[in-house]
């Protein structure tokens, strides 16, 4: 082949685009570390002109503490001849040092053995290991956090793969609740102490946890001893490296459940002792009162003025201690869940109407203002009486609670498919400890004695019951107040859609 001047003009083009077009830094050195030539990258990349850096030992470039490993690897090519490779620190000319990959061999050139090589940079993979590294540390700490955790909950903890059942892991809790050691457990399926599930149940849960991707329920375990556990699992579907598992929290509610049991059977008894110690009290009272009445209706002009004025006062301290004894009588049919609704549709509207009419006598004694701001008619399904109870009450306590010449305010809205009445006073109000007692029972708050011109009589029963009633009807009942002396606003919802 004949190479013509034509031919070698066009190599030397070609081969010039190569080396300006490389993204790597290419370099020739004497065996010394002179450099004879590094091409034009190296002004992008490290900030030198090429013709500066010609003439300069390598190894003035390179940070101190890599040195000595590059000079290690020099006398390696030289002993060993083999491709040269190492990873070091190049300075750059603003005075940083870039990580970088140097790999060349040794050539022959014109009779010369020189090094020729590329300068590499590669601060995006030292990044990227780095970035690996912290990776592989993070997984590594949470494995190690979540491992802790997973031994030493109170709760026992299972991982269960939910195409096939089996019981992948689980806590060191979970083998011990139920009196097995871990090898006698890992040989286990939840059908074996399961009592609720049997194989064809259990695998049809577990599809269905999987596809609503949690659940909480309630079953019941044998132990290894053969006793029965009431148990609560809360189960969620989980993805662990592309399978779907499930991963189930198991509480042992057993003394839970007998606690409840027992505190039942109290209330029960004490509801029995109310209701009878109830109906006793009524039967004197009955008599006392009924004594009083003839006396006061067949003699009242044979007695004189402080005579009358005494008798009254026993008609009157009959009447409220039967009242009392009424509201101890359907506190404890309410707690017993004896008590029927009589639901029918009725008028909302007119019933707030007549309660605050009634009461209205009540207000002006105490040179109050009552306003009403509902709707003309709101028809919907509730116990008339029982409701002209929570309206009455909560009217009754909003006036003994606001000082004379307050204000009252009643009104209705809607919420969604809620009626919702409201009892706003500018009274006392309540602090936050207060609020958290109203409702239960005997929840009554102390105002004797603490300089207020306020109502101070009651049994505590009366929010009590009325959250009871409300809640029979399905609805709710609460309290706001911004705190002492800014007033409080007392409401309720009823469902205006029957179920």
């Amino acid at each position: 082949m004949v190479v013509t001047n034509s031919l070698l003009s066009d190599f030397n083009e070609k081969y010039k685009f190569l080396l300006n077009n490389i993204t790597d830094v290419i370099i020739e050195t004497e065996l010394n570390g002179i450099f004879t030539y590094i091409s034009p990258q190296v002004r992008d990349q490290f900030g030198y002109k090429p013709e500066k850096v010609i003439g300069e030992n390598f190894l003035e470039f390179i940070h101190t503490d890599d040195i000595s490993i590059v000079k290690k690897a020099l006398m390696d090519i030289t002993k060993f001849k083999k491709i040269f490779y190492v990873e070091c620190r190049v300075k750059h000319k603003a005075g940083h040092y870039i990580p970088v990959s140097v790999q060349g061999n040794f050539v022959e050139v014109q009779d010369t053995l020189r090094l020729v090589g590329t300068l590499r940079d590669i601060s995006e993979k030292k990044i990227a290991i780095q970035n690996h590294k912290n990776i592989e540390r993070q997984l590594k700490t949470s494995e190690i956090k979540y491992r802790t955790i997973f031994e030493q909950t109170v709760d026992s903890i299972i991982l269960i793969d939910s195409i096939y059942g089996e019981i992948v892991d689980f806590n060191e809790q979970m083998h011990k609740t139920l009196g097995y050691s871990r090898e006698e457990f890992e040989k286990l399926r939840i059908p074996d102490f399961d009592l609720m599930e049997n194989e064809e149940d259990y695998k049809a849960h577990l599809e269905k946890v999987v596809n609503i991707g949690s659940d909480s329920f309630e079953t019941k375990y044998r132990t290894k001893t053969g006793e029965i556990k009431d148990i609560l699992v809360k189960a969620k579907a989980i993805e662990i490296e592309d399978k779907i598992f499930l991963h189930s929290i198991i509480r042992d509610i057993t003394k839970k459940r007998q606690a409840k049991k027992q505190t039942d059977e109290i209330n029960t008894l004490k509801s029995e002792l109310l209701s009878r110690t109830s109906h006793e009290l009524k039967t004197p009272l009955i008599a006392i009162r009924g004594f009083t009445d003839l006396l006061l209706e067949l003699h009242r002009d044979k007695y004189d003025d402080e005579t009358i004025s005494i008798l009254d006062e026993i008609k009157y301290g009959t009447e409220r201690l039967e009242a009392i004894i009424n509201k101890l009588l359907e506190t404890s049919l309410l707690e017993s869940g004896s008590i029927l609704l009589n639901t029918k549709k009725e008028d909302l509207s007119f019933l707030i109407k007549f309660c605050a009419r009634n009461l209205r006598g009540l207000a002006e004694t105490r040179n109050q203002f009552m306003h009403l701001n509902i709707y003309d008619k709101i028809i919907l399904d509730f116990d008339k009486e029982k409701i002209h109870e929570v309206i009455s009450h909560l009217i009754i306590n909003a006036l003994k609670f606001t000082p004379p010449y307050g204000e009252i305010k009643i009104q209705t809205n809607f919420r969604d498919d809620f009626v919702v009445v409201s009892v706003r006073d500018n009274g006392i109000g309540f602090t936050k400890e207060e609020k958290k007692r109203i409702f239960k029972k005997f929840g009554k708050i102390e105002r004797y004695g603490q300089g207020w011109n306020i109502g101070i009589e009651g049994t505590g029963m009366g929010l009590y019951t009325s959250r009871k009633i409300i809640e029979l009807h399905r609805g709710e009942i609460w309290v706001e107040s911004s705190g002492r002396n800014k007033g409080s606003k007392f409401s309720f919802t009823l469902p205006l859609k029957r179920e």
